[in-house]
């Protein structure tokens, strides 16, 4: 989204569609992906890989949304950043932004072995910090006060993987950065847990909604399976041992099998061309679970920000991924 808007000047702009890449055209792809936030009709919208600043999604707020939603954030550091966007007349009465009071603080840094280097015969612990710093909003809609937790952890991507996997001389480099990446996967996930971890323990009956890209799905992938040896989803919602601290998935068991995928791309990995994978969850924990009334991933508001006509998949659609969302 970042791309939508010029970094010329202090006033944000819009782009031309010639700046982008792939899109013919920026007004119809931002009208579009309002069709998909005003066919969900959400209270709260969390945001991942929103624009550098406030400003420029306000254009997209006035513009193509009314002015009906109030924005909070950004949270994040680079050109993805994560927003909040709180309807002005929904059944949210209060919501502000949130922080760290406790020993965790997701700002700063923390250590923990990234690399899995052994070197003078020991692993090696250094500073870690998170690629993208979540996003925490406190809500209310006047009965109770849930702490929302926007995530967007890091990217699995690596410049020119398909070429370094399809080469057998390259293939064992390309490993070790691919399980490095997933370390730090990994170690942002368990961070997150211990954080949210804090919090339930000092109230059990505390509302909170971890949400947004996981960058991972709820099975193990090759690395995770001959290399890291666990799912990254499962590492943040919690130990089954500890089921007072451990977040439950919001809509994973409500949806069919063959429409329970939140994006599709080619796995060059295994082979497998158009792959359906589930990158993007909304857990909740045990004091708001039993209050959900439903929850889904939104294929049909998905389409409504879909033209075929359009060239390209990535313009053919208003996002490479699909909304999920939950009521209680």
């Amino acid at each position: 989204m970042n791309k939508w808007f010029s970094s010329d000047g202090q006033d944000p702009t819009w782009r031309d569609s010639s700046d982008i890449p792939g899109v013919t055209d920026i007004n119809d792809l931002a009208r579009r992906v309002a069709a998909v936030i005003k066919t969900m009709d959400p209270d709260i919208l969390m945001i991942q890989e929103g624009p550098s600043r406030s400003q420029e999604l306000k254009l997209f707020v006035d513009r193509y949304l009314d002015g009906d939603y109030t924005i909070l954030g950004p949270s994040g550091k680079g050109q993805q950043k994560l927003y909040a966007l709180v309807k002005r007349d929904g059944e949210v009465q209060s919501a502000k932004l949130a922080y760290s009071t406790g020993e965790i603080d997701l700002e700063e840094t923390w250590s923990v072995d990234i690399d899995g280097v052994i070197a003078q015969g020991r692993f090696t612990l250094e500073e870690y910090e998170f690629t993208r710093v979540p996003l925490m909003i406190d809500v209310s809609d006047g009965t109770r006060v849930v702490r929302i937790i926007n995530i967007h952890l890091k990217s699995k991507y690596l410049h020119q993987g398909k070429r370094l996997w399809a080469n057998t001389v390259t293939r064992p480099a390309f490993i070790v950065d691919a399980v490095r990446v997933r370390r730090r996967i990994s170690a942002e996930a368990m961070r997150i847990h211990h954080f949210i971890h804090e919090l339930l323990s000092a109230d059990e009956g505390r509302s909170v909604i971890l949400c947004g890209d996981f960058n991972d799905g709820p099975g193990t992938d090759f690395f995770e399976l001959h290399y890291l040896t666990h799912n990254l989803v499962a590492a943040a919602s919690g130990n089954p041992f500890q089921p007072q601290t451990m977040l439950r998935h919001g809509f994973v068991d409500r949806m069919a099998k063959e429409e329970n995928y939140t994006a599709v791309f080619n796995d060059y990995i295994d082979n497998i061309s158009s792959r359906k994978v589930l990158l993007d969850h909304i857990l909740v924990s045990p004091g708001l679970f039993w209050d959900l009334s439903d929850g889904l991933i939104d294929h049909t508001a998905y389409a409504a920000g879909t033209d075929p006509a359009k060239p390209g998949e990535r313009e053919k659609h208003a996002s490479d991924h699909i909304p999920q969302w939950i009521t209680y």
